[in-house]
């Protein structure tokens, strides 16, 4: 991989001083990294005025802003693990896959997965991307955004029929969020993949939407009973989660 040197050089200097808790001088910074007095200074300067590093005009030491970045990662490594917990209380409860994503243009991007005893063929795996509009993951995603932004992520946008299901239009698809945001949950019925049925909700930090979790069933197990337990469970989640996250501290920054 071929890197940018200048940004390179922050790093660097970043990762320097963080490891040299009491402190280091300019000159101990330059030497260390064998690099002139005049290339690093003004990075230093930089780094002071917006936070990243402390001075007292002789050591620099890591600064207040680069502090609550590492806090702001920590958090979202706690609240993956509230999640991931929860996922798989959803799994002991109804065996069936119980997914997790986030949303990234207009795909949903999985970040989890835990699977039941009961295996299933599905297309999407962790780290696997979707189109947002056409799986429930997706959808409950969506409903975070107001009409007009989901035109405008959409604007040009071309609908593919991934399934005979699959929203192919716009308005369909506003139409549809409209739904989820009133009932709070989505559903997806044969929409990305034959045979295969999902509800999702999505999970909110102060109001807005920051990821969504799913539980995702073949069809031939998708009977109004089964599809009542996973509404009413997922909605208890959601709510145990979002509760969860704001009273531990963890931001949903993934």
């Amino acid at each position: 991989m071929e890197y940018h040197n200048p940004t390179l050089r922050v790093l660097r200097i970043l990762e320097l001083i963080d490891a040299n808790s009491g402190g280091l001088s300019l000159s101990e910074i330059a030497n260390l990294l064998d690099l002139p007095k005049g290339t690093i200074s003004p990075i230093l300067k930089t780094l002071a005025a917006t936070n990243y590093v402390m001075t007292d005009g002789s050591l620099y030491k890591i600064g207040p802003h680069t502090f609550e970045l590492g806090l702001s990662y920590a958090s979202g490594q706690n609240a993956l693990s509230i999640i991931r917990s929860e996922m798989h209380s959803i799994v002991s409860q109804v065996d069936e896959v119980c997914q997790m994503g986030v949303l990234v243009g207009q795909d949903v991007h999985y970040l989890l997965k835990e699977e039941g005893h009961a295996i299933i063929s599905i297309i999407s795996d962790v780290g696997h991307h979707l189109p947002a509009h056409v799986t429930g993951l997706g959808k409950a995603l969506l409903s975070g955004l107001t009409d007009d932004e989901v035109r405008q992520l959409y604007a040009g946008y071309r609908f593919f029929p991934y399934m005979p299901n699959s929203i192919m239009d716009l308005d369909t698809l506003i139409a549809a969020l409209q739904d989820i945001r009133s009932a709070g949950i989505a559903y997806e019925s044969e929409e990305s993949t034959a045979e295969i049925c999902c509800v999702a909700v999505p999970l909110a930090e102060n109001g807005q939407v920051k990821a969504a979790i799913s539980v995702t069933t073949p069809k031939f197990r998708y009977t109004d009973e089964k599809k009542q337990q996973i509404t009413q469970l997922l909605l208890k989640k959601r709510q145990l989660i979002e509760e969860s996250c704001r009273i531990q501290n963890c931001r949903l920054v993934f």
